[in-house]
């Protein structure tokens, strides 16, 4: 028998620091901020911390040590996520080669693992980082664990408003597996347009294809798995503007109530939402063997991806 691959464990992390909209570097009024879902957002210094601690509880939400994982993949939206700062800059072109990816496999003791920094993705860089994930245990069957961790900053004092939707800094990490898997790998689906690679130049264009994209995206990947639009079980969101998620489902032909409604709103933390919100409702108790689980991201370059789960039993 084949052992599935999958999600085995989850790991996030979010600043201490929480400012409400009032008090963010913003483009819309407050109030439509508000009307669309909105807070305010979480704000940290600096993505490494976030890393360590996503990290750290992803490894023991599986409960595997560091010295079992054999990949480290790193996802970061921003250029900054990729670099740590020398301990002795030389103020070269040699201090650009300090990558975060190495740095965090110190920090987290993975003294086995093959190292790889996944970008360009925008939001949908740590759905890449699973999608290699899954694609290097399929390919290598010595492989056993993959961690991908995600985790992004904005600069100090940047603003915190992107195309109508608030955004906080958080961190993710995911252990994918091929035992005691949580959360089985059924399918995945991206849609990647080089035409928007020119963000500040094609707002109104990303903002029109957002919808008939996403649409494309997840249909694409229930045909790959013949099932139909009622055939989903849940749909976790991710953190952008709260009532566009309703207008997707009904355009998918997904049935609204399948739509999960998170307890906490955290903003659109880039790299995190969906894993975010995955493991509160796993902590809710909102997730059943056998329920399919389909989640979905856009992400600025452009790529749009739907990954669909399926929940496993949970294993001694």
């Amino acid at each position: 028998m084949i052992k599935p691959i999958g999600l085995r464990g989850l790991g996030t992390a979010l600043p201490e620091r929480f400012s409400p909209l009032a008090e963010l570097p913003l483009v819309s009024p407050v109030e439509r901020l508000a009307d669309f879902g909105f807070e305010g957002a979480w704000l940290a210094e600096d993505p490494a911390g976030l890393a360590v601690r996503a990290g750290r509880n992803a490894l023991a939400d599986a409960g595997i040590s560091p010295d079992e994982v054999d990949v480290l993949l790193t996802a970061g939206a921003l250029p900054q996520a990729h670099q740590r700062p020398s301990t002795q800059p030389t103020g070269g072109v040699l201090d650009a080669f300090c990558y975060s990816a190495s740095w965090l496999q110190e920090e987290l003791g993975l003294d086995r693992a093959a190292v790889c920094g996944i970008a360009q993705q925008g939001c949908a860089g740590m759905f890449s980082a699973l999608r290699t994930a899954r694609a290097l245990l399929v390919a290598e069957p010595e492989l056993q664990h993959v961690l991908c961790v995600g985790a992004d900053v904005l600069p100090p004092g940047a603003c915190r408003e992107i195309l109508y939707n608030v955004i906080s800094d958080a961190g993710c990490a995911v252990v994918v597996s091929r035992e005691k898997v949580r959360q089985r790998w059924l399918g995945f689906q991206q849609i990647s347009k080089g035409y928007y690679w020119d963000v500040p130049a094609k707002q109104s264009e990303i903002v029109a294809a957002y919808f008939p994209t996403g649409r494309m995206a997840i249909a694409e990947v229930l045909l790959h798995l013949d099932l139909k639009p009622d055939d989903i079980d849940l749909v976790i969101p991710t953190g952008v503007n709260a009532t566009s998620w309703p207008i997707l489902l009904r355009l998918c032909g997904i049935p609204e109530d399948r739509l999960y409604h998170p307890r906490r709103n955290l903003g659109h933390t880039i790299a995190a939402d969906s894993f975010l919100f995955l493991e509160e409702a796993r902590a809710a108790g909102c997730l059943r063997p056998g329920m399919r689980v389909l989640l979905f991201a856009y992400g600025f370059g452009s790529s749009w991806c739907a990954l669909m789960l399926q929940i496993e039993e949970e294993q001694e």
